[in-house]
């Protein structure tokens, strides 16, 4: 039976003279995989237009600088998703030289194009005898970042949002306010079509997704236990979530992982409520689905950089806090001399 090694990590953006320097102590690890996958946090290029469309916004526009595309290649990272909420900060001139950059480098990227089909098509990857596909959706952006059936932009799937008022407010200051989220429906169907044709032509699906909430916020919206659980139910096999710049739990469904945030990862700036906690999962993928699933610790040094840490030390601390994040998810956590074996609950 065919088995290859996954590596996932969640969000870079790697902006420094040397842009090798940033995965020099995750590159072996990387490397060892049959096939590694991250975020590529917004655009790699050169300073330019900021995309009409957030450009008077007051968060922050990203790039990558030119070499990271080659960096990644040189640290065994084999394809990326591109669909987030910085992928336009520098308009469409932006995304193409990531394309040129990516392709230049040798790395398959997914879930940005030229226009809705290109954003929508799955990246197909032959690995050790496998047919390995990764579709990759963004709920994190604003609206002109998503592509059209005619314009440039990334896969979006679209998230209604509805609060209502605690009534409790009335005899309680401060009391918070219910929200609740769901998925668009035609996006949704679009998402169970993407996944079903991938399905069709591959061994194993992976849907990477930037979603959630940041702020250090460290809860889910309800969206997205919702919708991880859509796409497993319409064939994939993992899900890869990434946005929050913290980890988040992992459950099990039908047997499948699903990693709700892989957490920050290689991100060259400084904000109070990114954390340092940070992993590598490692999966085993076969014709029968995901299997072996186990995680490498990593804290972000004073450089952005991740950085493996021993079990015995930090790494158990990194282990102790994702397993209070997966409480309730169906998970076990065993822990070995070098990593932290995740297994569904029976």
């Amino acid at each position: 039976m065919a088995v290859a090694t996954l590596a996932c990590a969640g969000d870079v953006m790697i902006n420094r003279q040397d842009e090798r320097t940033m995965l020099r102590h995750v590159a072996q690890i990387f490397r060892a995989a049959d096939l590694t996958y991250c975020n590529q946090e917004g655009p790699i290029c050169e300073p330019g237009d900021k995309h009409a469309g957030k450009a008077g916004a007051t968060v922050a526009h990203l790039r990558s600088t030119a070499g990271t595309a080659a960096a990644l290649a040189d640290a065994g990272v084999d394809v990326v998703s591109l669909p987030n909420n910085h992928t336009l900060d520098y308009g469409v001139s932006g995304l193409h030289q990531t394309i040129k950059a990516l392709y230049e480098a040798g790395i398959a990227y997914g879930g940005a194009g030229d226009d809705l089909a290109a954003a929508r098509k799955p990246v197909i990857l032959d690995v050790k005898g496998l047919r390995v596909a990764l579709l990759s959706y963004t709920s994190v952006c604003v609206p002109a970042f998503a592509a059209t059936a005619s314009s440039p932009g990334v896969a979006m799937v679209k998230i209604k949002t509805t609060y209502e008022v605690n009534l409790r407010l009335f005899q309680q200051p401060g009391s918070p306010i219910y929200i609740s989220t769901s998925g668009e429906p035609e996006d949704v169907a679009m998402v169970v079509d993407d996944i079903a044709a991938a399905k069709a032509s591959a061994d194993i699906v992976l849907v990477a997704w930037h979603w959630g909430i940041s702020e250090r916020w460290g809860k889910l919206a309800d969206y997205q236990k919702t919708l991880a659980r859509v796409a497993i139910d319409a064939g994939a096999s993992a899900i890869l979530g990434h946005h929050a710049h913290m980890l988040a739990g992992v459950e099990f469904y039908r047997g499948c992982p699903i990693f709700y945030c892989l957490g920050n990862f290689a991100f060259d700036a400084d904000h109070h409520y990114f954390r340092r906690e940070s992993m590598i999962a490692l999966c085993d993928l076969s014709r029968e689905g995901v299997s072996k699933v186990r995680v490498v610790p990593l804290m972000i040094n004073d450089e952005h950089e991740p950085v493996p840490v021993p079990m015995k030390g930090a790494g158990q601390k990194v282990g102790w806090f994702l397993e209070y994040l997966s409480e309730g998810m169906n998970t076990n956590f065993v822990y070995h001399d070098d990593c932290i074996e995740l297994r569904p609950q029976k």
